[in-house]
C-alpha cells in the first residue's frame, strides 16, 4: 500500500512539474534569411516557432506558402527585400499564399504572381509597409473568412483588382482598429479593375487612403457586402468613386471615427458618378466632395439614399 501511494504521489509531482515547465514563456528568436546567399523563406518557415521573426534580405525568387499551423510569426523584409514569383510549374500561382494565423508581413515588394498576397482561410495577417506591384490578377486577395489589416502599403498595376475582399472576410484598410485615432494610409492606384472590391457578405473599414487612377471604380461594394468608407481621397478612376449594388451598404461616417468626409480633388473627377447605387442597398452619410463626370450621385429606385450634403 505504501509503495503504491508513493508511486502515485511521485507521478503527480512529475506531472505538475511538467505542466509548470510547459507554461513557461518561450523566448522569441530572429532568423536571418539572405536570399542573395541562397537562403529561402520557405526553408526558414519550416523551423519557426510562435513569436519568431524572419529578417529577410535580397531578391527572393520563390513562391512562399505559409501553412495553417504557422502562428504569430513576423516576416520582415526590412524595406529592402523583393519576393518575385519564379513562374513556371510552381506550387501556387501567388507570390505569397497565407493560411497561417496572426502573421505580420512588412517591408517587402511582391511582384510577378497571379496574386501578390493571397489569404485563404480562415487566415489572419497584418500587411504593413509593403509594395505590391505588377501582379497579373489581384494585388491582395482575401477569402474564406479571413481577417486582414492593410497599412502603409502601395498596391498598384494589378491585372484585375487592387485589393479584393470576398467570402465572408473582413479588412481594415488604412486603420488598425477603428477606435485607435491614428491612420496608416495606403495608396491603391493604376490597377486594371476596381481599386478595392468588397463582395459576398464581406465587410471593411476603409479610412484615410488614396485611391486613384484605377480603370474601374475606386471602391465597389456588392453582393450583400458592407463597408465604412471615411476620409479617403478618391480621384481619377475610370468608373465611379464608390459603387454600391446588389443589397450592399456603405456608411460614409461611423463611430468612433472623426476623420471627416471623403474627397475628390478638384479637376481630378472620376469618370462615373461620385456615388452610384443600383439594385438595392443603401448609402448613408456625408457626400464630402466626391465627384464624377456624371454627377455627384446616381441612385436607382431600389436604393435607399441617405446621403447628406455636409
Amino acid at each position: 500500500m505504501n509503495q503504491t501511494t508513493i508511486f502515485i504521489r511521485s507521478a503527480k509531482a512529475a506531472l505538475v512539474t511538467t505542466l509548470c515547465f510547459s507554461a513557461l514563456p518561450v523566448h522569441a528568436a530572429s532568423v536571418t534569411v539572405d536570399c542573395d546567399a541562397g537562403n529561402t523563406i520557405t526553408a526558414a518557415l519550416g523551423v519557426v516557432k510562435p513569436g519568431d521573426t524572419l529578417l529577410v534580405s535580397g531578391t527572393c525568387k520563390e513562391q512562399v506558402n505559409i501553412p495553417p499551423e504557422v502562428v504569430r510569426v513576423t516576416l520582415d523584409g526590412q524595406k529592402k527585400t523583393t519576393i518575385q514569383h519564379p513562374g513556371g510549374a510552381a506550387a501556387s500561382p501567388h507570390v505569397l499564399y497565407n493560411r497561417g494565423k496572426e502573421i505580420t508581413i512588412k517591408g517587402f515588394t511582391f511582384t510577378g504572381g497571379m496574386d501578390g498576397i493571397h489569404l485563404s482561410g480562415p487566415a489572419s495577417a497584418v500587411i504593413d509597409g509593403n509594395v505590391v506591384i505588377k501582379n497579373a490578377g489581384r494585388g491582395i486577395h482575401i477569402d474564406k473568412g479571413s481577417v486582414v489589416r492593410i497599412l502603409n502599403t502601395t498596391v498598384e498595376q494589378s491585372g484585375v483588382i487592387g485589393i479584393d475582399i470576398t467570402g465572408a472576410s473582413y479588412a481594415y484598410i488604412g486603420v488598425f482598429i477603428p477606435r485607435v485615432p491614428a491612420l496608416s494610409p495606403n495608396t491603391i492606384r493604376n490597377n486594371a479593375g476596381p481599386g478595392i472590391n468588397i463582395e459576398r457578405t464581406s465587410g471593411a473599414w476603409i479610412v484615410g487612403n488614396t485611391i486613384t487612377n484605377n480603370k474601374d471604380s475606386g471602391i465597389t461594394v456588392h453582393r450583400n457586402a458592407q463597408a465604412d468608407v471615411i476620409a479617403n481621397v478618391i480621384n481619377g478612376n475610370g468608373g465611379d468613386a464608390i459603387s454600391v449594388s446588389y443589397g450592399s451598404g456603405v456608411n460614409l461616417e461611423s463611430e468612433p471615427r472623426r476623420d471627416g468626409p471623403n474627397q475628390t480633388t478638384p479637376g481630378q473627377n472620376n469618370a462615373g458618378a461620385g456615388i452610384r447605387c443600383t439594385i438595392g442597398g443603401y448609402v448613408e452619410g456625408p457626400l464630402g466632395t466626391l465627384a464624377g463626370t456624371k454627377g455627384a450621385k446616381a441612385f436607382d429606385s431600389g436604393c435607399v439614399d441617405r446621403v447628406t450634403a455636409r
